[in-house]
């Protein structure tokens, strides 16, 4: 028999606060420690501490909990974001500062690689997510590098929104070999962080992210022109 989670320490009672909030709050604590396959309707609704029909109520379906569960880590990942406006280079230092900090966050990796994989699927409940999460982070991107031209922080003829997809492109490709390098090292008893044994250097995110954007500075970084 699973057992109702305890309520937190700072967590509202059970209908004190909005409902669907509470979902949601319990359910991204639950696909982020078990994953999504592992975590059930009925465990999301008695750590919510409301019945299966409230929650279906709610959202129709897992995918659909699921779906929104990834759309606020989007928006936790791109918080204070605008606050660089056109500081290109402090933006990407940002993004380089998310890719370690998700290094931390391995189950979370998980969730969002396998999210991505399924939502490629036109049919599939996440596929809009997805569609939304790309069309967005390119978007978003290309837009910083547009508005360092205008600040000459930026070369103008930078490849803006080529940049933002090559970007885009190594975040998550660089955390599909994350997470396979994470899978060797656990099977062949090696410890979390350590060196594959087949491969001999560690993947490290951060170090990876910080060569492109060190990479694309160089190239198109320039010097703001002084009056």
């Amino acid at each position: 028999m699973t057992q109702v989670a305890a309520r937190r320490p700072g967590r509202p009672r059970a209908g004190s606060e909005d409902k669907r909030e509470r979902i949601l709050q319990e359910a991204f604590a639950l696909f982020a420690e078990r994953g999504y396959a592992a975590t059930s309707l009925r465990d999301i609704a008695e750590a919510a501490e409301i019945s299966k029909a409230g929650v279906l109520h709610h959202f129709g379906s897992k995918e659909a909990i699921y779906s929104e569960v990834l759309d606020r880590r989007d928006q936790r990942d791109f918080v204070g974001m605008e606050a660089f406006d056109g500081d290109t280079w402090a933006f990407l230092e940002r993004w380089v500062e998310l890719v370690e900090h998700n290094s931390g966050q391995p189950a979370m990796v998980r969730l969002y690689s396998a999210m991505a994989v399924d939502g490629v699927d036109a049919d599939h409940p996440a596929h809009q997510w997805l569609h939304q999460h790309f069309v967005r982070a390119v978007q978003e991107t290309a837009a910083v590098f547009e508005r360092g031209k205008g600040l000459g922080v930026v070369h103008s003829d930078a490849p803006s929104r080529e940049l933002a997809r090559t970007i885009v492109a190594l975040s998550d490709g660089i955390q599909l070999q994350w997470l396979c390098a994470r899978a060797d090292e656990e099977a062949e008893g090696g410890e979390p962080g350590a060196a594959p044994l087949h491969a001999g250097v560690p993947v490290d995110m951060a170090a990876h992210m910080r060569l492109v954007v060190d990479l694309i500075r160089s190239r198109w970084g320039t010097t703001p022109a002084t009056a």
